[in-house]
């Protein structure tokens, strides 16, 4: 990698943190998935994809290591690669903020399988379990919906006059 790409990937990863840490103290409200989309969306693929492990690795090393914090390093490196083989297919907004929301809707009940699994909870319980889980989840499939529509195409303008040699739309 070079100095400039580096640089950027090191910002990218404060950022992530950043609105990662801002958001865990707003439940419901939270632009972190957002933020995987327009990573996935305007950046190159490897330089987001590094940029959100980073983000993960760095989380592990400041909130400790937990299965919730793998899951993290697990799921959110392969969302964005998911929004940045999207971009390939479609230019489509309307496409890219069903697609985030679903993905953020599922984020929440993805990252708690460890614990469902190591719980081994009864159909009741685990019955419970999603249904609390998903007031949660469509919080932020509502958030990441509407930031998608409402705050994309700015944000990506934006981003294009700031580093315009590192967005790659």
């Amino acid at each position: 990698m070079r100095t400039y790409e580096l640089t950027t990937t090191a910002l990218l990863t404060a950022v992530l943190y950043i609105v990662y840490t801002m958001g865990s103290f707003v439940m419901y409200v939270e632009l972190f998935n957002f933020m995987l989309v327009v990573y996935g969306l305007y950046f190159k693929r490897k330089q987001a994809w590094t940029a959100t492990v980073l983000f993960t690795l760095l989380l592990i090393i400041t909130r400790g290591l937990a299965p919730w914090t793998l899951m993290y390093l697990l799921l959110f490196p392969q969302y964005v690669l998911i929004y940045a083989w999207i971009k390939k297919k479609t230019s489509s907004e309307i496409v890219f903020a069903i697609v985030g929301g679903m993905l953020a809707f599922c984020c929440g009940t993805i990252i708690d399988l460890p614990y469902i699994l190591i719980a081994n909870l009864g159909y009741e319980a685990l019955l419970a379990r999603l249904l609390l889980g998903f007031q949660v989840s469509l919080g932020n499939l509502l958030c990441t919906f509407l930031a998608v529509l409402f705050l994309l195409k700015p944000l990506g303008k934006a981003l294009a006059r700031i580093a315009p040699h590192t967005v790659d739309r």
